[in-house]
């Protein structure tokens, strides 16, 4: 198995032009924040104290979660293409089982998304430090790298789920467009958390990363907003910009989101392992 994770890697790698445009493709949003929605966020916010650095951070955070499920998408296709050419089944003729040849994918997913969302996590923070003076909380970075982890973990699993209905690669080609667009919405990075309806909101807390983005969020901004806000506004703004997610009134922690993750990624390893069963069967 750790051959096949191996060879994955080296083929995703080996395209250097595709390597870059998966990372350009998960820095779209950081380019369209700066270009267009920057000035006018800030505009809106601007009897918030360090209206600026606040929104930078959390949008820091949002775009990360997304670059970890755009990337780790874009990195399943090899799976469509192995078997759209019928390397899958050369594959399953090993003493390899199709659950472990499955989990070389998703194994070589985790380690790209997690690759993907640090450069995408250095390159925004460069920037934002260089051109607004923001301040990256040191010890956010540790903890965040946790996360980073697992949120490269629950995108894998539920983009896993999603490469086992897809039987070709112009299908896929498609859906990664719409999954590219939908990223940002599904973890409430384009809009706040707070201006969506109690259904949107509820839709947002079925995706892993959803609580990858909520932690990030919460060391970045947790001692600036303790600093400048008093406690009322700081509650409203946990709320708002989806720092701390509620589930039935209870608010959730740190330790909760990293426990909502792996429970929600076994969950969808299970239902990945079942469907990777029904295609051996059905071939």
């Amino acid at each position: 198995m750790f051959a096949l994770i191996r060879r994955n890697l080296k083929i995703y790698f080996a395209n250097k032009i595709g390597v870059l445009m998966s990372c350009l493709g998960a820095l779209i949003s950081f380019f369209i924040y700066i270009g267009f929605l920057q000035e006018n966020l800030t505009s809106s916010y601007q009897s918030l104290p360090h209206a600026k650095e606040m929104l930078d951070l959390w949008m820091i955070s949002g775009i990360v979660a997304i670059a970890g499920i755009t990337t780790s998408f874009q990195s399943l296709g090899q799976l469509v293409k192995d078997r759209e050419s019928r390397t899958w089944d050369d594959l399953s003729l090993t003493d390899l089982t199709p659950f472990k040849i499955n989990l070389s994918y998703l194994v070589s997913s985790i380690f790209i998304s997690t690759l993907m969302q640090i450069i995408t996590f250095f390159i925004m923070a460069i920037y934002f430090i260089s051109v607004d003076n923001i301040t990256i909380p040191d010890f956010a970075i540790l903890p965040g790298l946790v996360f980073i982890v697992l949120g490269s973990f629950g995108a894998s699993t539920i983009n896993l789920i999603i490469i086992d209905l897809i039987h070709s690669s112009t299908t896929f080609s498609r859906l990664s467009a719409i999954v590219g667009a939908a990223a940002g919405f599904m973890i409430a990075t384009y809009m706040p958390y707070g201006t969506l309806s109690k259904s949107a909101q509820f839709i947002v807390k079925l995706f892993p990363s959803s609580y990858e983005a909520a932690s990030l969020r919460s060391f970045l901004l947790n001692k600036l907003s303790k600093k400048t806000l008093p406690a009322v506004g700081r509650q409203q703004m946990i709320e708002y910009l989806g720092i701390h997610f509620k589930i039935y009134g209870y608010q959730l922690s740190n330790y909760n989101n990293a426990l909502m993750i792996l429970g929600m990624s076994l969950i969808l390893l299970g239902l990945a392992a079942v469907l990777t069963n029904l295609y051996q069967r059905k071939n």
